[in-house]
């Protein structure tokens, strides 16, 4: 079988990986009881906050993650 460099041929192609799933209650929460979330990533995220949308009701929010610490 000859090698391809171009990477075209159908057996090398990229797989799209499913969203990654999360357990974190819906923020709307007297309407929906859902326990799952998928992570949602979009080109230019910058650190420090994370998209997460709902399985059920399909609610986006965003939750600040990191940041510095004062003991």
């Amino acid at each position: 079988m000859p090698i391809d460099p171009a990477g075209t041929t159908p057996g090398l192609q990229q797989k799209e990986e499913p969203p990654k799933r999360v357990n974190i209650r819906c923020k709307n929460y007297p309407d929906c009881d859902s326990i799952q979330a998928i992570e949602i990533e979009y080109a230019g995220q910058k650190g420090g906050s994370r998209l997460y949308q709902c399985c059920k009701c399909h609610r986006t929010w965003s939750v600040a993650v990191g940041g510095s610490v004062e003991l």
